[in-house]
């Protein structure tokens, strides 16, 4: 129950980070890790939403200490220490900005100390940062391998079977219901995806949640139509203005489950 109770606080933890809500979401990692302190999955996402440097790295050595196979962990605390041995040599002189070397100016990444110009900054949640250092702190949970694509595709696709009998049955009853059960179902099918690939999200799964929506209302069709012993005539399901309404609403569920 308690290992349960962790991973509901995670869950609500990482829903807190993709509404900006950084503080709450250090509050639900920590209550997480207080009940399951073997959690690295805990431990990786509390980095990503700590400002103290010496705080970040004692983290993520503890997500590699309970998973040594935690690569976005192993990259991160990598990169804090390439970042500890740039800021151990003084530079004396006028800085000049990395991108546009003719450019003097007497800004600093926050994070990883190169040069910027006003133009290059970029303002975060946590000061004045480089475009480089703001793709890299989404790193640790936007980046998806190819397997996991794959296994989150196959995934989807079979919980989108599922969703698509279900739509198929309601929209038989009463159109209008689509409109309500459709974000439902979305839903759903993006959390399976979740349970396979976990803390992982970001576009790539977005799309392959949505390819596995598609896929599923294709399998269907498929399948009624060789019932009837006419295969391609069932991908007439396709044809159907619902269909498409199903598609666009359950998507958008997902992707924004997923975000």
């Amino acid at each position: 129950m308690t290992n349960s109770q962790a991973a509901s606080l995670l869950q609500e933890g990482i829903a807190a980070v993709r509404a900006g809500n950084l503080e709450e979401a250090r509050k639900l990692f920590r209550k997480a890790i207080e009940l399951d302190a073997k959690n690295p999955q805990a431990w990786l996402w509390l980095s990503t939403v700590t400002e103290g440097t010496a705080d970040k790295k004692a983290y993520l050595e503890e997500a590699l200490r309970l998973d040594p196979s935690l690569e976005e962990a192993r990259l991160a605390l990598q990169k804090i220490k390439e970042q500890e041995r740039a800021f151990a040599h003084d530079v004396t002189g006028p800085l000049y900005c990395t991108v546009h070397p003719d450019r003097e100016t007497m800004l600093r990444c926050n994070r990883c100390g190169r040069p910027m110009c006003v133009e290059c900054a970029v303002r975060h949640p946590v000061g004045m940062r480089c475009r480089e250092c703001v793709q890299e702190t989404r790193s640790p949970v936007y980046r998806v391998a190819w397997t996991q694509v794959v296994l989150a595709f196959v995934a989807a696709t079979a919980a989108g079977v599922g969703a698509a009998v279900v739509y198929s049955l309601v929209s038989g009853l009463f159109w209008l219901l689509v409109f309500f059960v459709a974000p439902a179902l979305g839903t759903g099918v993006a959390s399976v995806v979740e349970r396979v690939v976990p803390g992982k999200r970001g576009r790539a799964l977005q799309l392959t949640t949505v390819a596995g929506l598609l896929a599923g209302v294709v399998l269907l069709g498929l399948g009624i139509g060789m019932l009837a012993r006419e295969p391609l005539q069932g991908l007439l399901i396709l044809a159907n203005p619902f269909t498409w309404l199903y598609l666009v609403l359950s998507g958008g569920a997902a992707v924004a489950r997923l975000r």
